[in-house]
């Protein structure tokens, strides 16, 4: 009976799924079938905890210890071990260089259990465990062996984990013994606490801190010892503190800033501080030497955060480099400390070396352009820029933008796009506001923008566009990982240019919507704020958060409207200089989680949603505030702005053109791919996409677009897919082949549809290959 069910359920795997499954399954085979006799291949190692009591941070400490392991075994695709598998197939001698290159670029020797040492991994494995407290676990080795293959088994006999009973302060009556006690309040380890080293590790950094904090400038954390005393009984551990007896003497002392020279231009080769060409005192007897007139000494003076005749502490150092290197003017930033010997108490001068960057550039740049709509080509960029534009580390910058792309992906569409454009920037390293920022992190320097830009985008399918836009606002950092920016006051204004005859025919009979989509300018506010733990460095589980919010035409209605400043035009909206403005709110967030499963693989997941509200002054959003889905870096499965809002299929009457009706309102869109390294260059990827676009209010010409919540979930595409993408450190080109799974205006019933990769018609209608630079997300 159970032969007949699995020869049933074999028979009837969908077609498309026999070969990749053969294929994994030849792959398998093959990471042994090239094995001398006698040798096994290392396929890893598996840990089990025994335990009296429920072990805290059970899969934290597992995956530790496997990380530990040594050798580590070949990676592998779900059970493929591929690079083993390229390893064999190139040979034993390759001689062409396709063959050399799979072995030795993709291929990777396979790992064998003779690498293996089981008595040095248990000692391995003990010592980490004694570390977390654990300081008399038993690990238990026993190995399994097959044929051809074989791998560990490890088994954890722990008992209850010793636990902090005390910790004792420095016994010794000492300047520094003092401060390091009155911190203790403040300590990483409590009563109670298992016995970790690595807390240990973290406690004698903040206590080095502190101390350095109080002008203690040569101490650091190897003068800090803890002595652990576990006779104590119970499973518990007494710590001790105490100093390092080879503390050196000017360690325990505290240092005063005497002091403070400023060398604006220090240069690496020579001395420049001995024959300053140039000597400025500024306040609180700093000096700037070597200055002439390359800043405004009120730039530096902000900079620099110690004061003479004050204690040495390390956030005034942190505070110092930061702000300089932040500045954006200098190559290279040096703090020099030097110890002042003929003074009656301990102190310091500090010589700040400063070597500045060129001040004017001129760049060209030819570059790859490649969209979320699909059009790639060719771009073109000559830049200006000036360091230091008015002597306070002002950034002005210039640049002259031309792009030439066609669509690709599109289908039946064919389209080119020409694009040109002037842009100015000045940023001043400071906020200029009438109003202080109290709750600004004074870590990070803030910035000031004020930026104009002018662009032409002509779009041989649809009509061209001439937009301008100027801005003034902020950008902070709060920390590491966080960052935001507000703009108070956003200007842009649009003016439609050459229309295509299809277009013209369009927009004679929908004026209110042309009028709002491109005749209304903007008028307004912008926020964004960014979280990316990614910043940190490498780690398991990351995250990114971008969170929009875009506000505008509120302040002039309520001025024309609500005090009766204005008068309505005969279209029932309000007009300023003869031309109205447009009214919206408009909020989006975009959150990414990065999970890293070790050996080059990760896991991507990205949510992103957002709602757009016409009001007041307009019906509809403006047309670059718009949602749209599809293409290289959405809903892969689907071309460019081909997919929503809703049911809605573009008509027979747009084949093969742009369609202004595919945008909305309403924006979900959720992605999950996972990705895995193939070599140091070449990545892979299967992903799936899943969304939709909607409108809030019903249109006569677009039938199925109004988001409805009982229909909603029914029109969400889904597709799927596999990428690859080549890694060239200075850009990564990506190739997505994707298929859809659900499409929202099919009439067949059910959701999914119907998968036919073996049909070539199937495959025309289908398969959307994505050509993009970067990741998606």
């Amino acid at each position: 009976m159970t032969a007949n069910i699995k020869t049933y359920r074999l028979l009837t795997l969908p077609k498309w799924l026999v070969l990749p499954a053969l294929l994994l399954a030849l792959g398998s085979c093959s990471s042994t079938r090239y094995l001398d006799e006698g040798q096994k291949l290392y396929t890893g190692s598996d840990i089990t905890i025994e335990s009296e009591e429920k072990v805290e941070n059970k899969r934290e400490l597992v995956s530790e210890l496997n990380r530990a392991i040594r050798p580590q075994p070949n990676e592998r695709v779900l059970w493929w071990r591929y690079r083993v598998w390229f390893y064999n197939v190139a040979g034993e001698d390759p001689r062409d260089g396709v063959r050399r290159w799979m072995k030795n670029r993709i291929g990777r020797e396979p790992v064998l259990w003779s690498d293996f040492d089981g008595q040095r991994t248990v000692r391995l494995l003990e010592n980490r465990l004694f570390n977390r407290g654990y300081f008399d676990a038993v690990v238990n080795f026993e190995p399994l062996e097959k044929e051809k293959k074989a791998s560990a088994k490890f088994h954890l006999i722990l008992p209850p984990p010793y636990r902090i009973s005390d910790v004792l302060p420095l016994d010794e009556g000492s300047e520094i013994a003092e401060f390091i006690n009155t911190s203790m309040e403040k300590s990483l380890l409590r009563e109670g606490q298992i016995y970790q080293l690595s807390n240990l590790r973290k406690e004698r950094e903040r206590i080095s801190k502190h101390v350095r904090d109080e002008g203690f400038f040569y101490f650091n954390q190897d003068f800090v010892i803890f002595r652990a005393d576990t006779t104590i009984g119970n499973r518990e551990v007494k710590l001790a503190l105490s100093l390092n007896p080879a503390t050196p003497p000017n360690a325990l002392q505290p240092y005063t800033i005497r002091n403070t020279i400023i060398n604006a231009n220090h240069s690496l080769e020579t001395d420049s501080s001995r024959q300053p060409s140039d000597t400025l005192s500024l306040d609180n007897n700093v000096l700037l030497i070597n200055n002439n007139n390359l800043f405004k000494p009120a730039t530096l003076e902000r900079a620099v955060f110690f004061e003479n005749e004050k204690l040495y502490n390390t956030r005034d150092h942190d505070l110092t480099i930061n702000h300089l290197m932040g500045l954006g003017v200098f190559k290279f930033v040096n703090l020099r400390f030097t110890e002042v010997n003929e003074a009656d108490t301990p102190m310091l001068d500090l010589q700040v070396q400063l070597t500045p960057m060129e001040k004017k550039n001129l760049g060209i740049e030819i570059r790859g352009v490649s969209k979320s709509t699909g059009f790639i080509g060719p771009g073109l960029s000559l830049s200006f820029s000036n360091r230091n534009f008015l002597g306070g580390a002002e950034h002005f910058s210039i640049n002259l933008d031309g792009a030439y792309e066609v669509l690709i992906g599109g289908g039946d569409r064919r389209a080119t796009s020409l694009e040109a454009g002037v842009g100015s920037e000045l940023t001043i390293p400071r906020f200029i506001a009438p109003f202080g920022f109290s709750d600004i992190n004074p870590l990070y320097l803030p910035r000031t923008k004020i930026s104009l830009n002018f662009n032409y985008l002509s779009r041989t399918d649809a009509f061209s566009v001439t937009s301008f836009r100027s801005q003034f606002g902020y950008e902070w950092r709060q920390s590491v990982t966080s960052n935001y920016r507000f703009f108070p006051l956003v200007f842009n204004v649009f003016s439609l240019g050459t229309i295509s005859e299809q277009y013209e025919e369009f927009f004679s009979t929908e004026v209110l919507f042309r009028r709002g989509l491109f005749e209304q300018f903007l008028l307004g506010s912008e926020f964004s704020s960014f979280w990316n733990t990614q910043l940190r460095g490498q780690q398991k589980h990351a995250w990114y958060i971008n969170y929009n919010l875009d506000l505008s035409g509120n302040i002039a209605w309520l001025l024309l409207h609500g005090l009766n400043l204005g008068k309505e035009s005969e279209e029932g909206d309000y007009e300023i200089i003869t031309r109205s403005f447009s009214q919206y709110s408009k909020t989006d967030f975009d959150v990414r989680y990065y999970l890293d499963m070790g050996h080059g693989q990760r896991l991507v997941s990205r949510l992103a949603a957002g709602i757009g509200i016409a009001y007041g002054n307009s019906t509809t959003l403006p047309y670059i505030k718009l949602f749209t889905t599809g293409g290289s870096n959405s809903i892969r499965a689907f071309h460019p702005r081909s997919l929503g809002p809703g049911s809605y299929s573009s008509p027979d009457s747009l084949a093969g053109s742009f369609d202004i009706y595919q945008s909305g309102d309403i924006k979900l869109e959720f992605n999950l791919e996972y990705r895995y390294e193939m070599t140091r260059i070449i990545k892979g990827a299967v992903f799936a996409d899943a969304g939709n676009i909607w409108n809030l209010r019903e249109r006569e010409n677009v039938p199925g677009g109004k988001f409805d919540s009982s229909e909603f979930l029914n029109q969400v595409a889904l597709g799927t897919g596999v990428g690859l993408r080549l890694n060239f450190t200075f850009f990564i080109l990506r190739f997505d082949l994707a298929f859809p799974l659900a499409v929202p205006y099919d009439d067949s019933p059910g959701y999914f549809q119907s998968i036919k990769p073996f049909e070539s018609q199937w495959r025309r209608d289908n398969l959307v290959l994505n050509l993009a630079i970067g990741y998606p997300f």
